[in-house]
C-alpha cells in the first residue's frame, strides 16, 4: 500500500528535531545557544525537509555532527551568550575523524582546534531535499545554506519528512508493508501530524470499512477510567466528594425503606431468616455494646486529670462525652460514609494524654481564675481539637492526599503508641491508688504507693490485668475479655456483701468503689461546661501546638488501620480518601456536638463483624443503644468497683507499651528501636508533644545515617571494560587496549546529599593514592550522572573539592549524563562547578557529555592524541635509558630495554629523565606507543626527517599500494594472516561508492545487499530496539554490513553517512563470483568478518552493560 504524510509548517511553539542527543539531554540546554550563519562543507542546511520514497529513506533527518542544534524557527537562531555552559561533545566526532585518518596514513598530523564556541560554532545542519523516482536511495547534489526558513514545496505523494516531526527519524525501527515494502513505524506517533490518507487494495478479505485506531491519549484515557472503576470521588471537587458521601448515606437509607416496604420480605421463610439475623445482631450489638462500656469505663473516665481539684468530679462526664463522640462517629460510618457496614467507632484513646497536657496548661495559664472558667477553657479547647483533626481528614481525603500520610515512618507511630501505653500504666497506679495530683517520681510518692492502705489498691488491678493477659493468650475466644470482667464485678459483691458483708459507703471510703455522682446529676451535664463568656483565650492559644500534635497522631491512624480491617473482613472497594472523609466528618460533627474525636477502631469492628454485625442495620442499632446507656445517666458510677476500671486501664497501657517495646525487639534496625525507646520514654516522663519532635529529629537522624551506609557509587569500571562504541582502526584499536586502564568509570545513582558524598570523594581519593596511582596510573575519571535523581549543595560543593584534589594530581574529571537544565546540571552550575571564567589554569572546570559513550569517545581522542603528537615530534638525538614501567616493577627489564633501544619506537625520542615521561601515566602511554609502532612493522620511522605539517605519522607499509587493496590489508591487519598477495585476488570484486553526507545505506530490515570497507569519511549506525537503543560510530579503516552480508539476514540497524563517505562494497552477486573463482579467499573473507563481529559484540555488550549496571 502506498503511505502518504503530510508536511506541517513549523509553527513558533515547535522546534527541530534534536538529532543523536541522548536521554539525558534536555531541550532547555540549547535554548541559549545560537548558531553563526556559516556553514561548513561538511553540514548540510536545515532549511528544507527530506523527500523519499516509502520504500526507503534516502537521506538523514538531520546533521550528525554534535553540536548545539538551533531552534527550528528563524528568531530563534540568533547568537546567544557564552554565559551557559556548553557541552564537551562539541567537536569530538570530527575529531575522531580525524585521528582514524593519522592511522591510515591518509592525512598528516595537526594539532586538535581549540573548541569553538557558541558564538561561532557552525550552524546545524537542514534536511536536503532529493528525488524520489527509482528504488535506489540518492543524495543531494547541492548544498544550502542561511536562515532556516518555510518549506512552500507542494504536497507529494511521497513520504515528507518535514520540520513538524519532532520523533521521526530514520533511525527509526521499520516494519514491512503488505507489499514487502518498508515503511516507518513512527510515523504514527508522530505527535500533531495530520492523518495518512491510506490507499488500499482491495482484496477478498478486505474490510468494508476500516478498523478505527484508538489514539493514545483515548488508550490512556480509556486505561485511567478502567482502573479507577466505581470510584466517583477522583472526578470531582472537594465540595463534590463531600456531597457524595452525604449521598451515598441518603441511598442506604431509601434502599432500607423500600426494603421495609416490599411484601416479599414478609414471607415465612423470609421472617424466619430475618429472625436468625436479628439473633445474630443482636448479639452482636450486645457485644459491641458491653466492648463501648468497658471503654468508657477505662479511658473515657479518666478524660480529664481527676487527680486535680478542678475536675475531680469530672468522671461522670468524661463517660458521657466518650459516648457522645461513640454515637456521632458510629452514625456516620453506618449510615454510609464508610465502606465499612459494620464498623465501630470510638474515641481514640491515644488523645487522653493530649487532653491531660491542655488541661494542665490551661490550668496553669488560669491560675486564679474560677474553675468554671477553667472548665470552660478546657471543654471547649477540648472540642476544638476535634474541629481541627475533622478538617484536617477532610482536607487529605478531598485532595486525595490519602497516600501522603504512608511516607511517615512507621517507627516513630509505634513510639507513640507506647508512649500513650506508658502514661496509661502511670494512670492507672493513679486512678487505682487515688493519688492526688500527677504521679511523680520522688521518694513520697514511692512511699505512698507502698503504705498499707494504699499497696492492695493498685496492686490487685495490675494482676487482674496480668492475669486476664495470660487467659487471652491461651483462650483465643473474643468473649474471654468481657466474660472477665463480668465475673470480676460478680465476684467482687459476692465478696464484700455475701461474705464479708461490709457496707458499700465504707467500702467506698477506702478507695475500692467510685465515689458517688451527686445526686440529679443528668447525663448531659457536661454541655453545662460551655460558657463561651468566660473561656480565656490566651489559654486556649497556647494548646494549638498540642492540637496540632493530637491531630497529626490520629490522621496516622486511617492509613493504617483502614487497610488493615480491610484486609481482615475481606472487603476489596477500599478507598483510603472517602474513608478520610468520612472520618473528617465524623470528627467536625462530633466537635460541633460537644464531643471530641473518634475513628474507625479496628479490634471493635473485628469482633462486631465476625459476631453477626457486618450491616448497616446493626450499626445504627449499635448506636441506638449506646444513646439509651448514655441517658440511662452516670448514676452506675458509683457502683463500679476501682480495681476493674484499674485492671482495663492497666490491661490497655501493657499492651500498647507490649506491642511497642517487646514486639519490635529484634525485628526493627537498632537506630529504629532506639528511636521508639526514646520516644516512649519522652512521652512517658516529660512530655508527650516533646516525645513526639524527639521522634521526628530521631527519624531523620536514622534516615541520614542509614542513607549514608547505602553506597551512592552504583558500579565503578576500568577502561578495559567500558570503552565506547566507536569503530576505530586497528593500529588505533592497538594502542588504545594497552592504555585504556587509564580511563576510570564511577556510575552514581540515587539522591547524593552530605551524607552520601563523603563516599564518593573517599573512593576518588583512593584510585589516585599513591599506592594505587603506581599500580594502575589514572588520567581520567568519568563520573556517569545518569541514574541520579537530585544533588544537595553539600555534594555539589563536595565534587567542586574532589574536582580540585584530581587536578593536582593531572586527572582529568569528566561529568557525563546530565542536563543543563535538570536539577543535576543546575545545581552543579550553581556552586561554579562548570564556570569556565572563574576557573583557573590550574583547576579547569570539568568537561561535560551527554551520554557515556561520548564521554569514553573524547577520552580514548585525547589518549591518541598524545601517541600521535609524541609520534610526530622532530626528531632528535635518542636515548636508551628506558620509562619507567607500570606493570609490577620500577623499570624495564634489561631484555625489555635493549628492545625498545634501536627499535622503531625509538622515534619517539623520549626517556626517563624527560619530565614529559616522569610519571607513571605517561610512561605507560610511551610504552604502547613503542609497541604499536613496533607491531606496526614501520622499520622506517626511527630515520628521515619528519615535517610536523606535511609527513605521516606512521609511514604504512602498504603507502603506496593502490585502493582497494590499501584499506582491505589496513583494515584485516590482525584478524588475518594473509598477505597482499592473497588479498590482490579480492580487490577487484569491490566497487567504489560515494556517499554525500546524510545518505542512508541501509535501514533496519532490509535485505543485505553488500559489505562496506570504509576509505574516507564517517558513518553512524544505530539500533533501534524494543529494549532501548544505541549507536555506534564507524571510522575508515573498518567494516559495516558483514553480519547480516555473510548470515543472509535482514538488516539489524540502520547505518547513514555523517559527512562525505568514500567506501568499498561488495555486492552479493560480486562475492558469489568470488566464491566460484577463489573460494579460499571468500572462505578467509568470511573469516574475517566473524573476528570483526565477535569484536564489535564484545564491545557492544560490553557497553551495554555497563550503561544498564
Amino acid at each position: 500500500m502506498s503511505l502518504r504524510l503530510h508536511q506541517r509548517t513549523p509553527s513558533d511553539g515547535e522546534q527541530q528535531q534534536l538529532p543523536f542527543t541522548g536521554d539525558n539531554v534536555s531541550d532547555t540546554d540549547f535554548s541559549q545557544g545560537g548558531m553563526s550563519v556559516g556553514a561548513s562543507a561538511n553540514t548540510l542546511p536545515r532549511s528544507r525537509p527530506i523527500r523519499a520514497s516509502s520504500a526507503a529513506p534516502s537521506m538523514l533527518s538531520s546533521s550528525y555532527n554534535q553540536r548545539n542544534p538551533v531552534r527550528s524557527f528563524a528568531h530563534r537562531a540568533s547568537h546567544a551568550t557564552t554565559d551557559s555552559p556548553q557541552y564537551s561533545s562539541q567537536g569530538v566526532r570530527e575529531r575522531t575523524q580525524e585521528l582514524a585518518g593519522y592511522a591510515l596514513d591518509s592525512e598528516a598530523y595537526h594539532e586538535p582546534r581549540r573548541r569553538a564556541s557558541v558564538a561561532d560554532s557552525e550552524t546545524a545542519s537542514s534536511r536536503p531535499t532529493i528525488p524520489t523516482d527509482a528504488g535506489e536511495r540518492r543524495s543531494l547534489d547541492s548544498f544550502e545554506t542561511g536562515a532556516i526558513g518555510e518549506d512552500s514545496e507542494p504536497e507529494s505523494p511521497e513520504t515528507v519528512i518535514g520540520p513538524g516531526q519532532r520523533d521521526a527519524s530514520f533511525f527509526s525501527p521499520l516494519t514491512r508493508g503488505g507489499d514487502g515494502r518498508k515503511r516507518s513505524d513512527t510515523a504514527a506517533h508522530i505527535p500533531n501530524l495530520n492523518l495518512p490518507d491510506v490507499v488500499v487494495q482491495d482484496t477478498e478479505e478486505t474490510p468494508l470499512l476500516p478498523k478505527p485506531r484508538r489514539s493514545e491519549d483515548s488508550q490512556r484515557s480509556h486505561k485511567t477510567s478502567f482502573m479507577q472503576g466505581s470510584s466517583q470521588l477522583s472526578h470531582s471537587t472537594l465540595q463534590n466528594r463531600i456531597a457524595e458521601s452525604f449521598s451515598a448515606g441518603r441511598g442506604h437509607l431509601s434502599q432500607l425503606a423500600r426494603s421495609v416496604g416490599n411484601p416479599k420480605n414478609y414471607t415465612k421463610d423470609a421472617v424466619v431468616n430475618s429472625a436468625v439475623a436479628s439473633a445474630q445482631m443482636t448479639s452482636a450489638v450486645f457485644l459491641g455494646l458491653l466492648l463501648n462500656i468497658l471503654d468508657a469505663l477505662s479511658y473515657g473516665y479518666i478524660l480529664f486529670p481527676l487527680g486535680s481539684a478542678v475536675f475531680s468530679q469530672t468522671g461522670p462526664d468524661g463517660i458521657s462525652i466518650f459516648f457522645v463522640s461513640c454515637i456521632v462517629s458510629q452514625l456516620c460510618y453506618s449510615l454510609g460514609l464508610s465502606a465499612f457496614k459494620g464498623g465501630v467507632g470510638s474515641e481514640m484513646i491515644e488523645v487522653v494524654p493530649f487532653f491531660h497536657k491542655m488541661a494542665y496548661s490551661i490550668m496553669a495559664r488560669m491560675q486564679g481564675k474560677s474553675a468554671e472558667a477553667i472548665l470552660a477553657t478546657t471543654i471547649v479547647s477540648y472540642c476544638l481539637s476535634s474541629v481541627v483533626t475533622g478538617l484536617i481528614f477532610l482536607a487529605l481525603g478531598g485532595f486525595k492526599l490519602g497516600n501522603l500520610v504512608s511516607f511517615f515512618p512507621r517507627h516513630i507511630l509505634i513510639g507513640c503508641i507506647g508512649g500513650v501505653g506508658f502514661f496509661l500504666v502511670v494512670t492507672g497506679i493513679e486512678v487505682s491508688a487515688r493519688l492526688e495530683g500527677n504521679l511523680n517520681y520522688d521518694l513520697n510518692t514511692l512511699h505512698k504507693l507502698f503504705a498499707k492502705d494504699t499497696v492492695y489498691l493498685w496492686m490487685l488491678p495490675l494482676a487482674l490485668a496480668i492475669l486476664v493477659i495470660v487467659l487471652r493468650r491461651r483462650f483465643k475466644s473474643p468473649f474471654v475479655l468481657p466474660a472477665f470482667f463480668l465475673v470480676v464485678f460478680a465476684t467482687f459483691y459476692v465478696i464484700v456483701k455475701g461474705i464479708l458483708r461490709l457496707d458499700l459507703e465504707g467500702v467506698r471510703n477506702s478507695g475500692w468503689i467510685f465515689e458517688k455522682p451527686e445526686a440529679g446529676v443528668p447525663f448531659y451535664r457536661f454541655y453545662s461546661y460551655f460558657k463561651f463568656s468566660q473561656v480565656d483565650g490566651a489559654a486556649l492559644a497556647s494548646c494549638i501546638p498540642t492540637m496540632f500534635a493530637l491531630s497529626f497522631f490520629g490522621i496516622i491512624h486511617v492509613p493504617i488501620n483502614v487497610p488493615a480491617l480491610g484486609a481482615a473482613v475481606k472487603e476489596d472497594n477500599i478507598n483510603v480518601n472517602r474513608e478520610l472523609i468520612a472520618h473528617g466528618i465524623s470528627n467536625t460533627l462530633s466537635g460541633f456536638c460537644g464531643s471530641i474525636q473518634n475513628y474507625l477502631v479496628y479490634a471493635n469492628s473485628i469482633l462486631f463483624i465476625d459476631n453477626g454485625g457486618d450491616s448497616r442495620p446493626a450499626g445504627v442499632l449499635l448506636a441506638v443503644a449506646t444513646t439509651a446507656v448514655w441517658m440511662a445517666g452516670p448514676a452506675m458510677i458509683g457502683f463500679i468497683p476501682v480495681c476493674l476500671v484499674g485492671a482495663l486501664i492497666f490491661l490497655l497501657g501493657i499492651e500498647l507499651m507490649e506491642e511497642a517495646l517487646w514486639d519490635t525487639f529484634g525485628k526493627c534496625h537498632k537506630l529504629e528501636y532506639l528511636t521508639i525507646f526514646a520516644i516512649v520514654l519522652v512521652m512517658g516522663v516529660y512530655d508527650f508533644v516533646v516525645g513526639i519532635f524527639v521522634g521526628i529529629v530521631l527519624a531523620c537522624v536514622s534516615y541520614v545515617v542509614q542513607s549514608s551506609r547505602v553506597p551512592a557509587v552504583r558500579a565503578t569500571y576500568s577502561g578495559e571494560v567500558a570503552e565506547s562504541t566507536v569503530r576505530r582502526p586497528r593500529a588505533d584499536r592497538r594502542y588504545l587496549n594497552k592504555v585504556r586502564g587509564q580511563i576510570r568509570v564511577i556510575k552514581l545513582s540515587g539522591f547524593l546529599f552530605f551524607g552520601t558524598i563523603v563516599s564518593v570523594e573517599e573512593y576518588m581519593r583512593s584510585l589516585i593514592n599513591d599506592e594505587s596511582f603506581e599500580q594502575q596510573p589514572v588520567s581520567f575519571i568519568i563520573v556517569d550522572f545518569s541514574h541520579v535523581t537530585d544533588v544537595d549543595f553539600s555534594s555539589s560543593e563536595g565534587f567542586q573539592r574532589i574536582n580540585r584534589i584530581l587536578s593536582r594530581k593531572h586527572v582529568k574529571m569528566i561529568i557525563s549524563g546530565i542536563s543543563f537544565a535538570s536539577k543535576v546540571g543546575q545545581a552543579l552550575q550553581n556552586v561554579g562547578l562548570l564556570d569556565t571564567e572563574r576557573a583557573d589554569e590550574e583547576c579547569p572546570p570539568p568537561q561535560v557529555f551527554e551520554d557515556l559513550n561520548t564521554a569514553l569517545e573524547g577520552c580514548e581522542n585525547e589518549l591518541l592524541e598524545v601517541f600521535y603528537k609524541h609520534c610526530n615530534t622532530p626528531h632528535t638525538k635518542r636515548h636508551g635509558t628506558p620509562p619507567k614501567a607500570i606493570n609490577g616493577s620500577s623499570n624495564l627489564s634489561i631484555g625489555e630495554a635493549n628492545q625498545l633501544d634501536g627499535s622503531p619506537a625509538s622515534s619517539l625520542n623520549t626517556t626517563s629523565l624527560d619530565p614529559g615521561f616522569s610519571s607513571p601515566r605517561r610512561g605507560a602511554r610511551y610504552m604502547a606507543a613503542a609497541s604499536t609502532v613496533r607491531e606496526q612493522g614501520n622499520q622506517t620511522a626511527s630515520s628521515g626527517e619528519h615535517s610536523s605539517d606535511t609527513a605521516a605519522v606512521l609511514s604504512s607499509k602498504w603507502k603506496h599500494f593502490a585502493q582497494p587493496t590499501k584499506i582491505i590489508l589496513q583494515t584485516f591487519e590482525d584478524v588475518s594472516t594473509k598477505n597482499e598477495d592473497f588479498w590482490h585476488f579480492a580487490a577487484p570484486y569491490f566497487e567504489r561508492k560515494e556517499y554525500p553526507a546524510g545518505s542512508v545505506l541501509y535501514s533496519r530490515g532490509d535485505e543485505p545487499d553488500g559489505f562496506y570497507i570504509l576509505e574516507k569519511g564517517r558513518f553512524r549506525a544505530e539500533y533501534a530496539l524494543e529494549q532501548g537503543s544505541f549507536y555506534e560510530v564507524i571510522l575508515p579503516g573498518t567494516t559495516c554490513g558483514e553480519l547480516p552480508f555473510f548470515s543472509e539476514t535482514d538488516r539489524t540497524g540502520t547505518v547513514a553517512a555523517e559527512n562525505d563517505s568514500v567506501a568499498w562494497l561488495l555486492t552479493r552477486e560480486k562475492y558469489n563470483e568470488l566464491e566460484q573463482k577463489n573460494r579460499d579467499v571468500a572462505a578467509e573473507l568470511l573469516k574475517v568478518g566473524l573476528k570483526l563481529t565477535k569484536e564489535r559484540m564484545d564491545a557492544i555488550t560490553s557497553y551495554v552493560l555497563v550503561t544498564a549496571s
